[in-house]
Formats: structure tokens, sequence, C-alpha cells
């Protein structure tokens, strides 16, 4: 019989899970890797198409309702985050499995067009992948969108991430600004992909 220790966070006694909220929640908690911190206020996450991982933050619930997942092939989800860094932000990820490296232009382009901006992005390339990220300045919300190639297989994500930044939050937005993108850069440099011939345990439901 496991552990405690070894048992993931869906299969623990709510009791002994930390006392915040991303755990509070039984849909969200499936796909919760370990109840150890990755780094001060986030857990590990895998996504249900086992193909991604990243830190998910201790003040996010993903919601049941907005979820879809096709096999391997494809997953949705949207994030609502509660916390003291940002204060409510909210997160879009899209997987496609088949976007590859030589099509990369042109699933740019795409990605833009869905969000209805002239994007320019930046490019930092990181571990077997490529992250492209640019802010995007919408009047109730700091919003920053980033595509994340799999350069080592076909894959990829599309991540907007917004920031409340309703009349009465713009002046905090405004003073913050430096860190806000800061703290949304880390954290989508968090996200990796998944090798196919690496194990996997459990498929996030």
């Amino acid at each position: 019989m496991a552990s405690e220790k070894t048992k993931k966070p869906s299969e623990m006694n709510p009791e002994n899970l930390p006392d915040v909220r991303a755990f509070q929640d039984e849909f969200t908690r499936g796909f919760l890797q370990s109840t150890e911190e990755t780094r001060p206020g986030y857990y590990p996450f895998l996504s249900g198409t086992g193909k991604y991982e990243m830190d998910f933050p201790e003040g996010g619930i993903i919601g049941e309702r907005g979820y879809f997942a096709d096999d391997k092939e494809y997953e949705e989800l949207s994030v609502h985050i509660l916390n003291g860094v940002v204060g409510g932000a909210g997160i879009t990820i899209f997987y496609f499995s088949d976007y590859t490296a030589d099509e990369l232009d042109m699933n740019l382009k795409s990605f833009s067009s869905r969000i209805g901006e002239d994007i320019n992005y930046k490019k930092i390339a990181g571990d077997g992948l490529s992250l492209y990220y640019s802010n995007i300045d919408k009047s109730e919300f700091y919003a920053y969108a980033g595509y994340i190639q799999n350069e080592k297989a076909g894959g990829a994500l599309e991540i907007i991430y917004q920031i409340d930044c309703r009349q009465e939050l713009k002046e905090k937005c405004n003073k913050n600004e430096i860190e806000n993108e800061k703290y949304v850069l880390d954290w989508l440099k968090s996200v990796s992909f998944i090798d196919e011939d690496k194990e996997v345990n459990g498929d996030g439901s």
C-alpha cells in the first residue's frame, strides 16, 4: 500500500494536502503530481495529454467546464488565479500535437490573428524548445502571449496570460508592470515537453 508521501495528491486524504486553493479543487488536484513545491508557491502539473508539464500556481484552479482533451493530440484549459503577487489573473492554454517547427511562422501568424493583434514576439531558446512571447496592452488587462514550440518533436502551446487591470486596479498594474512581466515570463519558462520515451505515471484525469 502506498504511503502518503508516494501517493499522488488525488489519492491522498484531503486533510493531508497543502492548505492552498489549487489543492482544494478536486478537478485541479487531478493534474497535480506532488505536494512538494517545484519552487515557492508552485506545484508540479502534468497535462492530461501527458505531453507537457509546468509549474502550477498554488492560487490557481482549472475550470472543469472549459476543459477539453482529445487523447494526446489536443488540449485546451483555462486557469483562474488568485494570489498576492498579481492579484486576479487568468491563463488559457491550447496544446496542438501536430504543430511543427517548420510551420512556425504560419502558426505564429495564426495565433496573432486569433488574438487580434499584430504581435512582435521576442524569442527565448530553452532546452529542446523555443519560447516566443509578447505583452499585449488591453484596456482592462495586462495580457501576455506565449507560444512554445517543441524543437525535438511535433507539438506546441499557445498561451495567453491576463492580469486583471480594471479601473480600480489600474494604478497597481501600472506600478508593477515590470514585475508582472517578469513574473509571467518566469512561469512560461517552467513549461517543458515530455519525450515519447519518458515514462509518464497517470493521465491527469
